[in-house]
C-alpha cells in the first residue's frame, strides 16, 4: 500500500502537480504537470473542473520535457518558491 502523496497547487486557470517521472527514459526523477482548465465537456476531471496539459517540466531544472500550450512567466518563475 502506498502513501506518497503529490504535490499539488491550484492557481486559477492552472493545476500544478509534482510526481513521479511517467516517462520510461526518467526513472527515479519527477516531473512537475502544469494542466489548465480546457472550458468544454472534455479533459481529466479534477474537483468538478476538465483540464488538459500545458506544459511538462523536469522537476530538477525546470527544463521543458512537453510544452503544448503557453504558460505566463509568473506561474512559472514562481514554481520554487510554491516548493516544485
Amino acid at each position: 500500500m502506498s502513501t506518497y502523496q503529490p504535490l499539488v497547487k491550484t492557481l486559477d486557470p492552472y493545476r500544478i502537480v509534482k510526481h513521479p517521472s511517467m516517462f520510461t527514459n526518467r526513472p527515479g526523477q519527477s516531473d512537475i504537470v502544469i494542466h489548465i482548465k480546457t472550458g468544454a465537456n472534455w479533459g481529466a476531471l479534477y474537483n468538478g473542473c476538465r483540464y488538459t496539459i500545458a506544459k511538462i517540466l523536469d522537476a530538477e531544472t525546470l527544463e521543458p520535457i512537453r510544452d503544448y500550450s503557453p504558460v505566463p512567466n509568473e506561474v512559472l518563475d514562481n514554481l520554487k518558491t510554491w516548493g516544485f
